[in-house]
């Protein structure tokens, strides 16, 4: 008992040594480090000159006449007015890049990359968005900047930067130095690349008040990862109302410029404008998913019956509850990505909303799954059915969520091939009910409103991406998205003539599969066949439906071609009218209760 209650103890003593006291002589342990590296920091910053550190002036000479040629030199900036700039520069910027390689030798360039490393190729282009907070300011003249810059080229190259830097109101001038993580070193390097003495001295004195409470919250250079690091150069047009910059962007551990073209600049949104942007985007959103919910539900309510639901494609349902749940993803994403509480309010209410769509969806998917069975279904079988598809619709959402997220995460545009290819599948969900309506020879049962509406709200998303140049997402405008709205525009054409010329206008008469006549022609001996397979001489020619006799007669002058009889696979005759209207709420036989084909 003893040894039980030693074991026991010497257990517990074991876990909480495992679980808090090794975790507080490592905390005691890092406490230690971080302490004593915080020292050598301060000290080495605190020691930094210009003439001994100052990385900018062992940049090649082009690079450095670019930097004197954008942002100009001391004397220049000090006879600027401080009225001429804007004091706030925080915002949403995008624009145009060109890289040039440098050959020249540096310090920090040997002629090879680090492994690991990344740049774009020597005379590669695209686009670059950057976005910009204000952190604090010093003053009311300098203003702590913090923030982002992706660039992206159509040849595949890409690259998200964090950046921190100093922009000046009174000449207009930023900063920054971009890094894949900001670091305790980015504070160094944005000192070191001051282009001056005098913006060496201020920003050396900015950054050591504002790191007085920022240091703790950085990490150790060797705690984060390595790439090409920039130097970022921005000039600033005069002007209160516009945001407008030029830049020189350069890596001396990569020996390569990133500069916008001659005669462009970057253009930048305010953050209150922007966000504005967004939530007018955001309402408009809003307002689809409530038409496709609108839509929907008065498309179930056109289908109450079995025999219309069975006229309804599963797999077309299906296809736009992927559809409908990925656009969600990225709604959602993007809100987390931007933050703020106008993009939180907005992506909770659109997660309401889709959840609601989401489940209106299913719910119609069961109806239909479970009036197309060819036999009866239990309740158990029909709920086993119904988990299954939440199980399949949230597996797609998951996946979808990790797949974006792992996409985003490595910051490559798409090929347009690919992305038209992923654009052009996941927007053939009306193929599935153009087809189902061939193969039965029936109309869709689908309202044309809910064909029209559904498409023109999923439509909107991919226009307003890659059709409207002021988007939110500063995507450059695609001409292939005009060929996704010829394709979803002739889907739409092929379902509604479906209706007006018949399911099966357009397919040759040789390809169309086989359909059952309800209408043939009776002959004598047809009669005589159907009497003797009937249980009485007249039974053949009496309607079960409404107990009245059948006339198998064709007559010449009715004004209604269509026979007045009716005769099913299983040889049972009805009156035209009477079967068509029982078909309105059952597919089977109202004798035999054998499954019958739809009209």
């Amino acid at each position: 008992m003893n040894r039980t209650l030693g074991c026991i103890l010497f257990l517990c003593v074991l876990w909480l040594w495992l679980g808090w006291g090794a975790t507080w002589w490592d905390s005691q342990e890092d406490k230690e480090q971080r302490d004593k590296f915080e020292r050598e920091w301060w000290k080495s910053f605190q020691g930094l000159t210009y003439a001994d550190n100052s990385t900018f002036m062992l940049l090649p000479d082009d690079v450095q006449g670019s930097v004197g040629l954008l942002i100009g030199n001391d004397s220049k900036r000090s006879a600027l007015s401080d009225s001429e700039f804007t004091k706030d520069v925080a915002g949403t910027y995008h624009g145009e890049w060109e890289s040039k390689h440098n050959a020249q030798t540096t310090p920090f360039w040997n002629g090879t990359l680090p492994s690991g490393y990344s740049r774009p190729d020597d005379g590669a282009t695209g686009r670059l968005t950057m976005v910009l907070r204000s952190a604090a300011m010093d003053n009311g003249k300098t203003e702590l900047l913090r923030g982002s810059v992706t660039f992206q080229s159509t040849a595949g190259f890409s690259a998200l930067l964090d950046v921190e830097g100093l922009y000046w109101s009174g000449s207009g001038v930023a900063v920054l130095h971009g890094a894949p993580e900001i670091s305790a070193q980015s504070a160094v390097d944005l000192v070191r690349a001051a282009p001056s003495e005098k913006i060496f001295s201020q920003a050396k004195a900015t950054l050591s008040e504002a790191y007085a409470n920022l240091l703790s919250q950085r990490k150790r250079p060797e705690d984060v990862g390595r790439d090409c690091e920039y130097h970022i150069y921005l000039q600033f047009s005069p002007g209160h109302k516009a945001l407008v910059a030029r830049s020189v962007m350069f890596s001396p551990v990569c020996s390569v410029s990133v500069a916008t073209p001659a005669g462009r600049a970057i253009v930048g949104l305010r953050a209150k404008t922007y966000t504005l942007m967004v939530m007018r985007y955001a309402a408009v959103a809003a307002l689809g998913m409530v038409a496709l919910l609108l839509l929907l539900e008065r498309q179930m309510r056109h289908t109450p019956t079995p025999a219309r639901l069975a006229r309804v494609s599963y797999h077309t349902l299906s296809m736009q509850a992927i559809v409908d749940s990925h656009v969600f993803v990225l709604h959602a994403i993007a809100c987390t990505a931007v933050g703020g509480l106008a993009f939180l309010v907005a992506g909770a209410v659109a997660f309401v909303m889709f959840i609601a769509l989401l489940v209106l969806v299913m719910r119609y998917v069961a109806a239909v799954w479970r009036a197309q069975q060819s036999s009866a279904v239990s309740p158990d079988d029909c709920r086993r059915c119904l988990v299954r598809m939440y199980i399949a619709a949230y597996v797609a959402l998951v996946v979808g969520i990790v797949a974006t997220y792992a996409y985003l995460d490595t910051q490559r545009p798409l090929p347009a091939a690919v992305l038209a290819t992923l654009l052009a599948v996941a927007h053939a969900y009306w193929v599935p009910q153009i087809w189902r309506n061939v193969k039965r020879n029936t109309n869709c049962g689908l309202r044309w409103d809910y064909i029209v509406g559904t498409t023109a709200v999923r439509l909107f998303f991919p226009l307003y991406a890659f059709a409207y140049t002021s988007n939110i997402a500063f995507v450059s405008p695609a001409p292939l998205v005009w060929g996704l709205v010829a394709f979803s525009v002739a889907q739409v054409a092929v379902l509604l003539m479906q209706d007006w010329l018949g399911p099966r206008f357009f397919v040759p008469k040789f390809l169309r599969p086989q359909a059952h006549d309800y209408h043939p022609a009776m002959s004598l001996a047809d009669e005589e066949d159907l009497e003797r397979n009937s249980l009485s001489s007249d039974a053949a020619a009496v309607c079960a439906v409404c107990i009245q006799p059948v006339d198998t007669t064709l007559e010449d002058n009715r004004l209604d071609p269509t026979p007045s009889y009716m005769l099913t696979p299983c040889a049972h005759m009805y009156h035209t009218e009477c079967l068509q209207q029982w078909m309105d709420i059952k597919l089977e036989c109202p004798v035999c209760r054998a499954r019958l084909p739809p009209l």
